[in-house]
């Protein structure tokens, strides 16, 4: 545990996905750990915006650094500020101070429920829907990251949320590929089973999202908060999760529909723990983002951040890390062989220029012994022909 000097003098830094729509982040998870900052403690800690995960000891956002300690995944953040809280000199509070022992571990069992299942309705909205991806997903983090990444990142994370929603039942089904004419063009036809299959699916997806928000609309039971006229950790995962449904504007409204029209409590809740952010009257600070260059390519360990307790990636994250060190080995030996290859390609042509020039210069050589050769004998014949007469 940090001293009390330590605790006042350093401020804490949070680094997330960068913000857009008015929001924080465009990671639930992200907003969930700014929102729980700004209403524990207020003007003491900053957000740095990044796009490069691998500068985060677990690859994931959001992760917090304060003095020597670097805290990874929102759970830890939030177990981390509750133990500043307990120094009256920090200046921290906790959020479910108020709460009992049978409330705290209700709290800790919804926020997993809200993580899982109102975390998958968040990525099928960015990642499965085929509109919502290609013109929003993808467009918005290609408008953030630097070249090459944003011509394969967004579509490497869409790959990494597949198998979550696949095991959900989320993932959308890829529609029958239209057919070519005799000039190679692709014929917009409409493929009744495909209709059928994306309605199938669609009536899926919407009863299981209203499943879902049923159970968060009556636990509301009409209150303004959870537990009471405070926002806990609860409301602050609940909300960061439906904002991110309500706010961005998806092609496909699928979600923001279902929850506006059946579900306006939740709606209401999201707007009221919004609200109650945003009125702090301290306001954290988004340092400007650090500059990528080619080098932020290179995967490579945390040198410059403290060491802490090694976390265990998943496979799809070990999976992205081995595809990028394949991709710039594969790179770097491509330009090695194109020069290697473009060096020979020199030597030849400077070695038939060359030959050409000796050929050339034998040639003339040749042509000006054979005119002296002539030469002489028009002399011999000559003088022949002048003894003669």
């Amino acid at each position: 545990m940090m001293s009390s000097a330590t605790t006042q003098s350093t401020l804490c830094t949070l680094h997330i996905w960068p913000s857009r729509w008015n929001l924080p982040s465009i990671d639930p998870t992200c907003i969930a750990a700014v929102f729980y900052l700004q209403l524990t403690i207020p003007g003491k800690f900053e957000v740095i915006e990044c796009t490069n995960p691998d500068v985060s000891p677990s690859g994931k956002f959001p992760f917090l650094t304060h003095g020597h300690a670097i805290v990874s995944s929102v759970p830890a953040i939030i177990s981390f500020v509750s133990s500043l809280a307990k120094s009256t000199s920090s200046g921290a509070r906790d959020l479910d101070a108020s709460l009992s022992a049978l409330q705290r571990a209700k709290r800790t069992a919804w926020c997993s429920h809200v993580e899982a299942n109102i975390g998958d309705l968040v990525a099928y909205s960015f990642y499965s829907l085929d509109d919502n991806f290609w013109k929003l997903t993808n467009h918005t983090m290609a408008s953030m990251l630097p070249i090459p990444q944003r011509y394969y990142v967004p579509g490497r994370i869409r790959e990494m949320h597949r198998p979550r929603l696949e095991a959900a039942g989320l993932w959308t089904q890829a529609v029958s590929e239209p057919e070519k004419d005799s000039f190679g063009k692709r014929q917009k036809k409409d493929d009744p089973k495909d209709e059928y299959a994306r309605a199938f699916e669609r009536d899926k997806v919407s009863t299981q999202a209203r499943a879902s928000f049923a159970l968060y609309s009556k636990l509301l039971n009409g209150q303004k908060f959870f537990f009471g006229e405070r926002p806990t950790t609860l409301d602050v995962y609940l909300a960061s999760h439906i904002l991110l449904l309500l706010d961005p504007p998806f092609p496909d409204q699928l979600m923001r529909n279902i929850i506006e029209e059946s579900y306006p409590t939740i709606v209401e809740h999201a707007r009221n723990v919004q609200t109650e952010v945003s009125q702090v009257p301290q306001q954290y600070i988004v340092a400007p983002a650090r500059k990528q260059s080619l080098l932020s390519l290179i995967p490579r360990p945390l040198s410059n951040l403290p060491q802490t307790k090694k976390s265990r990636m998943d496979e799809a994250d070990l999976q992205f890390r081995r595809m990028r060190w394949m991709w710039f080995a594969l790179a770097f030996g491509g330009v090695a062989c194109y020069v290697a290859q473009l060096g020979i390609t020199v030597v030849r042509v400077n070695r038939r220029r060359q030959r050409v020039q000796r050929r050339g210069a034998d040639k003339e050589h040749e042509a000006e012994v054979t005119d002296e050769e002539r030469e002489k004998e028009e002399d011999e014949d000559e003088s022949v022909q002048d003894g003669d007469e």
